[in-house]
């Protein structure tokens, strides 16, 4: 670790990366030290810097809208200033080197997607996917986890993809059974309740550590929302028939949801349960039972969070975002900062997105379907963050 502090004072990023895969590959309960957590943020902060200034549409985004003249800053600058918080916007001028990228063959990314999955105007990540699969040549592979029910229930679609390879592909086809491959070993990629998710079967599978190399918690919600604390109080007591009721129950939770014409697995609903779930008593209750049981796992965990303002959230999500900046001004309009990092000696905080929290999972709900409300163009660019996520994991020697 001196010798590693030494290359971080001197700025001497090529000897940073060097030691620190070497660190972390030799022991990878290494990821606990300040030093090693130190240079993870800063190297993902700046992988995702340079990959952002790829995407056209992420620098005009981030634009200064100027009456007279032209937004003279730099690419990199917009795009630190713009998309990230914290540290971030004053991190555009530091120099690292490129990440040396290979194809990667023995790794697959798999993603746990939140709740609600499938019934938004868009998919999660529908353009990063498909994009990081061509370029790295990186299996990505979709649990086809039920938008509306518990996690114990959704632990049979996660271990569907992990042991045989069923689910979505990277473009959102569901595979068929005939077409199966068992991936090999997983990087994790954790939306929203997919983190909950993957918790659950994580406490009932230890075994799983094995092919897990890392995980990312993406805007995930493991220690629960206010919000869902108020929702479920509010339907716990009714006793309703999803058939006959299914339109109005989800138009309670959000207006933007598109409920199509035949409703996949209907039989599996269990609104009640979903939410509950995603209540902060009973995640309090579930990581105080088994976060230490995780952190024995030696699984790296790295922590991407978001955060937003009442001006940058659907006119339908104010009084959510309201109501959580009574505990937390940095919240991402749906959950709080503190409840949505896994605080575990294998947790390493990368970032805090300038996102809110639909906007750094799915691409744009404008339309018929964004009910006149503006913020919903999602400028963030999910791409450039989930190129820079796999870079980084490949760079540390997490995948290959």
């Amino acid at each position: 670790m001196t010798e590693l502090r030494k290359y971080l004072l001197a700025a001497d990023y090529s000897k940073v990366i060097e030691k620190v895969r070497a660190i972390v590959t030799e022991n990878k309960r290494n990821f606990k030290k300040h030093e090693v957590k130190e240079w993870c943020a800063k190297r993902w902060r700046n992988i995702f810097i340079t990959e952002a200034i790829k995407f056209p549409e992420a620098v005009e985004a981030a634009n200064h809208k100027k009456l007279f003249g032209k937004d003279t800053r730099s690419d990199k600058q917009k795009i630190a200033s713009r998309f990230l918080r914290d540290e971030g916007p004053n991190e555009w001028n530091i120099e690292m080197p490129e990440v040396e990228m290979g194809e990667i063959k023995n790794t697959t990314l798999l993603f746990c997607p939140g709740f609600l999955s499938g019934l938004f105007p868009v998919m999660a990540f529908q353009d990063a996917f498909p994009y990081v699969q061509k370029e790295y040549k990186m299996r990505v592979l979709q649990s086809d986890s039920h938008p509306m029910r518990g996690c114990e229930a959704n632990m049979s679609d996660l271990l569907n993809a992990i042991e045989k390879g069923l689910g979505l592909d990277a473009n959102e086809h569901l595979i068929q059974e005939k077409n199966v491959v068992p991936p090999k070993d997983i990087m994790v990629l954790a939306y929203s309740k997919g983190m909950p998710d993957l918790l659950y079967l994580l406490s009932k599978r230890p075994d799983l550590k094995k092919r897990i190399r890392c995980i990312f918690n993406w805007a995930g919600v493991p220690g629960g929302s206010y919000l869902a604390d108020t929702l479920y109080d509010s339907i716990k007591d009714i006793n309703f028939n999803i058939k006959d009721e299914f339109d109005n129950l989800i138009k309670l939770i959000s207006p933007i949801i598109h409920v199509p014409h035949k409703i996949r697995r209907l039989s599996e609903y269990n609104v009640k349960a979903a939410i509950l779930d995603l209540t902060t008593h009973i995640r309090k209750d579930f990581l105080r039972e088994n976060l230490k049981k995780i952190d024995a796992l030696n699984i790296p965990i790295f922590n991407i969070t978001g955060s937003t303002t009442i001006t940058e959230v659907p006119y339908f999500q104010l009084q959510g975002v309201n109501e959580l900046n009574k505990y937390d001004a940095n919240n991402d309009m749906q959950v709080t900062q503190k409840h949505s990092k896994l605080h575990i000696p294998m947790a390493t905080d990368l970032a805090m997105l300038h996102a809110h929290h639909w906007d750094v999972a799915y691409n744009s709900f404008v339309g018929k379907l964004s009910f006149g409300s503006p913020n919903l163009e999602h400028p963030f660019p999910k791409t450039a963050g989930l190129a820079a996520t796999v870079k980084f994991a490949y760079e540390l020697g997490l995948i290959d």
